[in-house]
């Protein structure tokens, strides 16, 4: 079920950045990278070994760059970060 909400979580994200005007390229291709190593992460089940930057932290840094120019995208960032720590990621 975790892993449910963290793939519903991301498809709101993707939703949101495809509906997003004014965010740069730059961000919009990072949270994009990120997603998709999240999904990645999801399907295989565990933490890559030797991944000293944490998926989650990869988030939160993203939203850092942008967080009160598109709230919208911060509160889906909010929610994937959220089911990750439920799964321990």
């Amino acid at each position: 079920m975790d892993k449910q909400r963290v793939l519903e979580a991301l498809n709101t994200l993707r939703a949101e950045l495809a509906d997003a005007t004014g965010l740069d390229e730059s961000s919009r291709a990072n949270l994009e990278r990120v997603t998709e190593a999240i999904e990645r992460q999801v399907h295989a089940g565990a933490p890559a070994e030797g991944d000293d930057d944490p998926l989650s932290g990869r988030l939160q840094d993203a939203v850092q760059e942008f967080g009160a120019e598109h709230p919208q995208i911060t509160g889906a960032v909010n929610q994937v970060a959220a089911a990750l720590a439920n799964l321990g990621i």
